[in-house]
This record gives structure tokens, sequence and C-alpha cells, in this order.
């Protein structure tokens, strides 16, 4: 895991702030380290396993063997659902059996001849539609199954810098992501403009990166890529250019 606190210094110093000033404030960072957390992670995915550095990087995100209970062969995904991985496997007595993940148009092509219409001996499954509360759903043949177990890749933790700062210094102090009862101390102001005081604690919303050492190049590039378009500065964003190239090759 790489702390974002970490991270956003990194950033700074690579913006070369002592020259600049502030040059990305911790708000400003937290919504391009959205961003930037989002692209490293599709850039991950549409090379998927592909080599041992993408799987190790893609560890944080796998789930393995997530139960999910049917209902006249319909059941809820994870509400943390991004895509499935592997096959699914349906449980048929004792036993689970693997199941194909086949698209609309090859259901409906199998059902449509009895010889390939899906058993309990070679289910099939499909994924969609949403529930009564929006939830992505997956859809089982033969609907007598009663369970099917999955493996898929978790959505994205949002990455955020959570932060005070001291009203006569301006030194700002980061918050760890574990800070449940975090104190903001007299003369100091939390982040959303709420001042400090005896008693006054806050319970910190920082969420680190979920990448490991590995991924660290590509992350800062890709901030500083993003960082840079806003700073008058075309070398600074041509060289990031260069070393985001190099990252990902």
């Amino acid at each position: 895991m790489l702390y974002i606190s970490e991270v956003y210094q990194l950033l700074l110093d690579e913006l070369r702030a002592d020259k600049r000033g502030l040059s990305c404030e911790p708000d400003e960072f937290s919504r391009i380290a959205r961003l930037a957390n989002q692209e490293i992670y599709n850039e991950y995915i549409a090379h998927f396993e592909t080599n041992i550095e993408n799987i190790d990087s893609l560890g944080w995100y796998k789930v393995y063997n997530y139960g999910i209970t049917l209902t006249a062969g319909v059941g809820t995904m994870p509400s943390d659902y991004e895509r499935i991985i592997g096959k699914p496997r349906s449980l048929v007595g004792t036993d689970y059996i693997i199941t194909d993940l086949v698209t609309e148009f090859e259901h409906g092509s199998r059902q449509d001849d009895y010889l390939t219409q899906a058993t309990v001996v070679h289910p099939t499954c499909r994924i969609g539609g949403i529930n009564a509360t929006s939830e992505l759903q997956v859809r089982v043949t033969p609907t007598t199954i009663t369970e099917i177990r999955v493996d898929y890749l978790k959505t994205l933790v949002t990455p955020y810098l959570d932060w005070y700062v001291n009203d006569t210094t301006k030194v700002v102090t980061f918050l760890d992501e574990t800070a449940v009862a975090q104190a903001i101390p007299t003369g100091s102001t939390y982040r959303d403009g709420t001042p400090g005081g005896v008693g006054v604690t806050v319970t910190s919303l920082t969420r680190d990166f979920r990448w490991d050492e590995g991924d660290l190049s590509l992350l800062l590039t890709e901030l500083v890529n993003r960082a840079a378009k806003q700073l008058p500065d075309p070398l600074l964003i041509e060289t990031s250019n260069a070393e985001q190239a190099k990252s990902e090759s």
C-alpha cells in the first residue's frame, strides 16, 4: 500500500514546489489522484495478467470464491464488483460445477436448441439487469440452481487526503487512514473549516492508494502529467510524458 500523504509530498518534489510555492493544494491533489488512480487501473485491466507485474499489481483487487444466493436463478453481484475473472461455479447437490459465462446472444442461441440448452451438468450464467436498489445481477440457467460462486476484481478505493492546518504557521498536518478520533488542536482548522479546540475530533476521510512500491513510478508520472497541465511549463509536461511512456513500457 502507498500512503497518500507520502505520494503527495513526492508530487510536490517532482513539481519543484520550492520554486513554485504550493503548486498543488491537498484538495486539488485528491481530485487529480482519483483520475490518475483510475487511469492506472484501466491500464492494468487492459493488459490483465499478461505478465507477473500485472498479476502482482492487481492482487489488491482480487476477490475469490464469493458466494451469491440465487432466487429463481437470479442473484445480486457484490456491491464492490468491477468485473469477473475466471470461471463461475454453480452449486449442484454438494458439488460446484464450472459454469459458462455467456453473452445474451449466445444464451438465446443455446436455449433455442434442445441439444445445447443449459443443464445442471452444464449450466450457464449471464451478468446483467439490476434489482430494486440498482445493484447488478447475475442470471443462472437452469433456474433451479440456488448458489453460484465467482472470482472478481473489486472497484477502486477512491484515494483521498484529509488534513488540518495550523492557523498561525500554516503548517498542514495530514491524517492517517486509520484515525477514528483525530483531535483538531486549538489554533488549527480542519479541512472543512471546523475550528479546532478541546474535545474537537474528526474521523479521518483519508484513503491510501491500493498499489505497491512497484507501481509508484507510474502513479507519480500520471499525477505529474495531470498537475503539469495546470502549470505554465511545457517542459514539465514533455518530461512527464516521456517518463510515463518509460514506466508503461
